[in-house]
């Protein structure tokens, strides 16, 4: 699996926290880019259900490490934002049980109506067009100015992954409107981490048929869906989008936070796992918004191991 000259050295990582606008309020963002030398791409990456832009910070620094200006907004899901708005749930903003609230019934349960509530859907989708809008400033206060626009990738997890998989070309069912499609061109290419398939939040037969663009869909053997669903579920989106730079990786034995990716990973989760994600996540990005030739040679020699964990893997 190995390929010449790729990934190459890490360099340092720079890291910063701001503000950009965002209709009458301010829309905090955190953001990690190489410390030296040119970007060779912009990620902006979508937390899941009750997290927040702190979170997958491992990833991150190894994306931004290697040549990626990764941008990290927070939107309104989040367990503290919520906390703070239902004051009788009990649940201090930054008490210690926000961050694990999965295995606390109540906020769980709140979580979960958030989950298929069509307006933090839409929120989501308003506030990366609004990151994408300010890229300009983002880029001033990060990486500067480049002479060429750099191409960018959407990536998320769990409910992050929904969020690019709208932006990259996946159609909905709106409740009470119809066929809605989301798709934003200024996206080349889309990294879904334990995703979603058909029956949950619009998305069903035919959703992925526009999906066209590179993507690459991670799980692992133990991902369950919001709804009971098993592994297999979370694989639709490969399986249903049309052939062309598609990718699938299943670890074998991960669950849901794949290696431990969040702060609300209630497991101790395993690095081996999350390096297989770093390093499949890298590799599709570089092949794809970089066209670097070793990462394509990396990808097309995986077969049942990534990095150093086993795993099914499937390209078309």
């Amino acid at each position: 699996m190995d390929a010449k000259d790729w990934p190459g050295e890490a360099s340092a990582v720079s890291t910063v926290r701001f503000e950009i606008a965002d209709r009458d309020a301010r829309l905090p963002l955190v953001c990690r880019y190489p410390a030296e030398g040119q970007a060779k791409g912009i990620v902006v990456f979508c937390h899941g259900l009750g997290g927040h832009g702190g979170d997958h910070v491992e990833l991150s620094t190894f994306l931004a490490s290697h040549g990626y200006l990764v941008i990290h907004p927070t939107f309104p899901d989040g367990t503290a934002a919520l906390a703070a708005a239902a004051r009788e749930l009990g649940f201090a903003p930054d008490g210690p049980e926000v961050s694990k609230w999965i295995i606390f019934p109540p906020l769980r349960d709140r979580m979960f109506q958030i989950l298929h509530t069509p307006h933090y859907w839409m929120e989501r989708i308003r506030i990366v067009a609004a990151v994408m809008d300010n890229l300009a400033a983002i880029q001033a206060k990060t990486i500067g100015a480049s002479s060429t626009p750099l191409p960018a990738a959407i990536a998320g997890h769990s409910f992050g992954a929904y969020t690019s998989q709208l932006l990259t070309g996946a159609e909905i069912d709106m409740p009470g409107e119809g066929p809605r499609s989301f798709r934003d061109r200024r996206f080349v290419a889309a990294v879904l981490l334990s995703g979603q398939g058909r029956g949950q939040q619009g998305l069903r037969e035919g959703s992925w048929e526009a999906m066209d663009g590179p993507v690459l869909t991670v799980t692992g053997t133990l991902d369950g869906g919001a709804k009971g669903q098993d592994w297999n579920w979370k694989t639709e989106p490969f399986h249903h989008a049309p052939a062309g730079d598609k990718y699938l990786a299943v670890l074998e034995e991960a669950d849901h936070f794949l290696g431990g990716m969040t702060d609300n990973d209630p497991t101790p989760g395993h690095p081996a796992q999350r390096e297989a994600v770093s390093m499949l996540t890298l590799a599709f990005l570089d092949a794809h918004l970089a066209d670097d030739q070793n990462a394509r040679a990396w990808l097309t020699a995986l077969d049942d191991r990534i990095a150093d964990w086993p795993a099914q893997f499937m390209r078309k």
